[in-house]
């Protein structure tokens, strides 16, 4: 009879230890991985209102975005702001991880500047293009290659990061370039040359807010409430845009006029649009067409599941929620 009681208490404690462990392992932060970059300010926002609610999230900020992939794939922060691009690419460097919003984009932001005597994009066969390989602006010159019936190897890729391909446009090293804003009016303004092709509705480039799957799994309703403070912070921009954009700039180092007018330049998705962008085949394709591209390019070893890169019931969920 005793040795069945103690088993009944052990049983009992053994539970209680699970459910204490179980309520402990809640209490660690959600941590955000930001760097410079308008659209993440808003976590400041949402921290110093509140919004997060009984979420624990902490911010932490990289002084280079690929260091907050990084993080992220190794398990050192559990969220960060990413693109449907990178998302593809960093895919099997770690950790698995989804993508949960769609959160933004920026028309014009990326481009494509040639030279003055390049009449169209045609006229780049044969010619030198410098654009960082391996990134989504290496895709996105693939995208208006490919519109006019080139390929890569129709031209030769001199691969360096936007700041240095402005700089080998502006000293006639190369006859274009791929890259992003400034560097990329710098370019036409100082290099001789013209934007002729820009990012926009056609030629898309989607941030999107992208979670540890190992977090994801175990707290749909922090991610949930996470999307609802993302876009409480958004509304609080709206309604008290002096009081936001004073906080948002000292946080670029930026002035408050220059924060608003690069800030007011994205577009953000709504809930709604976020539901209709998971559900389209729109939004599969462009994903399923990265990772063609990457294998392509060798830029990545094996395939990618593409169903498993991106989860929706968070979204759902907020979107089910009432919004205070």
């Amino acid at each position: 009879m005793r040795v069945k009681k103690n088993r009944i208490i052990n049983l009992c404690l053994t539970v209680i230890l699970i459910l204490f462990t179980a309520c402990e392992s809640y209490k660690e932060p959600i941590k955000i991985g930001i760097d410079s970059w308008p659209p993440c300010e808003l976590w400041y926002i949402a921290e110093e209102k509140g919004y997060f609610g009984d979420t624990p999230v902490e911010i932490v900020r990289f002084s280079r975005w690929s260091d907050s992939m990084d993080s992220l794939y190794i398990g050192k922060v559990d969220l960060v702001h990413s693109s449907y691009f990178n998302t593809v690419y960093y895919d099997s460097r770690g950790e698995s991880a989804r993508i949960i919003l769609s959160s933004d984009t920026i028309n014009g932001a990326d481009g494509l500047v040639v030279k003055d005597y390049i009449k169209s994009v045609k006229d780049l066969k044969g010619k030198k293009v410098a654009v960082e390989i391996g990134t989504d602006d290496h895709f996105l010159l693939y995208k208006v290659l490919k519109r006019e019936g080139l390929k890569e190897n129709d031209i030769t890729i001199i691969s360096v990061g936007s700041e240095e391909g402005m700089e080998k446009f502006i000293s006639e090293e190369v006859d274009a370039c791929f890259i992003y804003e400034p560097y990329l009016s710098n370019a036409a303004d100082k290099g001789h040359g013209k934007i002729i092709a820009a990012t926009d509705e056609t030629l898309n480039y989607i941030d999107a807010l992208v979670a540890r799957n190992e977090s994801l799994e175990k707290r749909k309703k922090d991610y949930a409430n996470i999307i609802r403070a993302w876009y409480r912070a958004q509304k609080f921009v709206k309604n008290n845009p002096q009081e936001a954009y004073e906080l948002m700039a000292s946080k670029e180092g930026m002035t408050y006029d220059e924060f608003k007018n690069f800030y007011e330049d994205f577009k953000f998705f709504t809930l709604e649009e976020n539901k209709n962008i998971f559900s389209s085949e729109d939004f599969k394709d462009e994903l399923k067409n990265i990772e063609m591209f990457l294998v392509e390019n060798n830029l990545i070893s094996k395939d990618v599941e593409i169903n498993n890169l991106f989860d929706a019931d968070p979204v759902a969920q907020e979107a089910g929620d009432k919004d205070d």
